[in-house]
């Protein structure tokens, strides 16, 4: 049994809001007002929609920012359904629509882009641009072995003693953000376990399905899914990836109908992290286009 941090009371920047799709509660953070154009943002493997607050504060007015947590991460429940890319493809296509959003621009990151191509490859029709930022329908062979290895990790780490030390980690993750903002990740991203006493991240640890061998039968489809994408879509490439290879992305840009290219300099896979500035730059010239 797990219960939140006292971090967790504190104000949050958004307004959270939680949804009943296939059975599963949902939650998800909106920031701006409603009347802005629509921009839904999807986190990666192991992360939460509190893992864009600072891209979307950068959006600026005119932007109405949606992120939810996907199933099993965050406060969204854990599904006993699994984890495959259609499970998540079919919840955000019932996420847009219980939100009654006609057409949106959908910004997706790591395993995220997976899920938006699933889900573009029959819905292009409802959204008005697509960013897949440092992932394709495969990974890397050393990108590959990397989240695998970090996702066994982190289903035997015992997470952290102390809020003093979960204040440090994200300190290094996120450079130069202040404490209340750093609070809001460690609220979001952990639980306290009331076994072991100590801070734990919140997400299903069966999550590995995910970028297990079940999710091998995945690449051929969501290969074949980029030809039927028809809405103008842009791939993001973190300059030093090592889960978009430039050779995958190439191939990305060619199969998609209406593709363009951007490689982010000074960047790892974590690019809205490692470069916030050129991140949002880069997507926000894409969506004004």
């Amino acid at each position: 049994m797990t219960s939140s941090p006292s971090s967790a009371l504190l104000p949050a920047s958004g307004e959270d809001g939680y949804l009943t799709i296939h059975g599963l509660r949902h939650h998800y953070i909106r920031w701006g007002e409603r009347e802005g154009d629509p921009v839904l943002l999807l986190h990666g493997l192991m992360n939460n929609a509190r893992y864009w607050e600072h891209i979307a504060a950068r959006f600026g007015p005119g932007y109405t920012i949606y992120a939810p947590d996907l199933r099993g991460h965050g406060e969204t429940e854990h599904a006993p359904g699994g984890y495959l890319v259609w499970a998540f493809a079919l919840d955000l296509r019932a996420f847009i629509e219980e939100l009654d959003l006609e057409a949106v621009d959908l910004v997706a990151h790591s395993i995220g882009s997976r899920v938006a191509m699933a889900y573009a490859r029959d819905h292009s029709h409802r959204i008005k641009h697509l960013v897949l930022a440092d992932m394709g329908p495969q990974m890397a062979d050393a990108g590959a072995r990397g989240i695998r290895k970090s996702t066994g990790e982190s289903r035997k780490t015992p997470g952290f003693a102390t809020e003093a030390e979960a204040l440090d980690h994200f300190a290094q993750i996120y450079a130069g953000q202040p404490r209340d903002f750093l609070l809001r990740q460690l609220a979001a991203a952990l639980v306290l376990d009331d076994a072991s006493g100590n801070l734990v991240f919140r997400f299903d640890p069966a999550i590995h399905q995910a970028t297990g061998r079940a999710a091998i039968v995945e690449i051929p489809y969501l290969w074949e899914s980029l030809e039927h994408i028809t809405c103008p879509t842009l791939v993001i490439r973190a300059e030093k990836s090592k889960v978009l290879s430039p050779e995958i992305a190439q191939e990305m840009v060619r199969r998609l109908p209406h593709a363009s290219f951007v490689e982010i300099p000074e960047a790892g896979h974590q690019v809205p992290l490692h470069q916030p500035e050129a991140f949002t730059a880069a997507v926000r010239d894409f969506l004004s286009t």
